[in-house]
């Protein structure tokens, strides 16, 4: 009896375990949810592996959603595939339907804004994560509230490390031009003193035109310009845009085991990119 007693009690509290989970689209929201939950909780990452822009749904990611208790997203704009999942859903916290950070519209390869966008790469500006981190914290408290003092002094210091890393590339000093492959990375420009001069295409997967590589060719700011770029970027696409000082970059943070590290060597491979090019 005592054995049965015991596994009864066993799986009463793995339930209850299991449905306090707490889930999290895609890898950047992950790494600062990790942060704000250390010593509490393990958060679930939903879409590992997968940017939010490509998903590939399984039985799996249903599930998780359905036993969480909280499951924060980008939302529609960044994550369109979890929309019919998620927009309903009670359980789901969009950020950037909260109005908790500060978003910036998306660009064309010529740097005009679009009316009416929203440029959904909203972590990568060191006050907007610390904006989430808070966010997570207050949510989480409101669900379990015996630890929340434990949740906002996660937040605290991870608001700190994050201020203070971000303030070790925020020097003064003259802005500098760059150019990317794909217009992913505006969040970063006040941080590090950036100024986006163009792009080669909107869409990472679509090669750049023969049009937009002579308009950067002929209005480019100085004559060597940084480049940064997925990985995935082949020589012949931006061949002829030479002289540069190419850069390969993650903006979504993939394989990363904590978010401030993984923000500081993006603004350090950018930081010596940019600089690179000057010489």
């Amino acid at each position: 009896m005592s054995r049965i007693f015991a596994f009864c009690v066993l799986a009463l509290f793995s339930s209850l375990s299991w449905a306090q989970n707490l889930v999290v689209s895609t890898h950047p929201i992950y790494l600062i949810a990790k942060e704000i939950t250390q010593g509490i909780e393990k958060p679930v990452l939903l879409l590992a592996d997968q940017t939010g822009h490509d998903v590939t749904l399984t039985p799996a990611h249903r599930k998780a959603i359905l036993d969480a208790s909280l499951v924060i997203w980008l939302g529609k704009a960044h994550e369109a595939p979890l929309d019919k999942l998620l927009s309903d859903n009670s359980k789901a916290i969009s950020i950037l339907d909260s109005g908790i950070v500060q978003t910036l519209p998306q660009r064309n390869t010529r740097g005009v804004a679009l009316k009416n966008t929203v440029d959904t790469h909203v972590w990568l500006d060191p006050n907007n994560a610390v904006r989430i981190g808070f966010f997570i914290a207050a949510l989480r408290s409101q669900q379990m509230p015996e630890h929340r003092e434990a949740y906002f002094k996660n937040a605290r210091a991870f608001a700190q490390k994050m201020f203070l890393t971000a303030q070790h590339f925020n020097v003064n000093g003259k802005i500098q031009p760059y150019w990317a492959y794909h217009d992913a990375y505006q969040y970063l420009e006040r941080a590090l003193n950036l100024k986006f001069a163009g792009a080669l295409t909107d869409d990472p997967h679509v090669a750049p035109t023969i049009a937009q590589i002579k308009y950067l060719n002929d209005s480019r700011p100085s004559r060597t310009m940084c480049l940064l770029a997925e990985g995935h970027a082949s020589k012949n696409q931006y061949q002829k845009l030479k002289p540069i000082t190419f850069q390969a970059v993650d903006e979504s943070m993939g394989g990363a085991g904590d978010f401030v590290g993984a923000w500081k060597k993006l603004a350090e491979q950018t930081h010596n990119c940019v600089l690179n090019a000057r010489k």
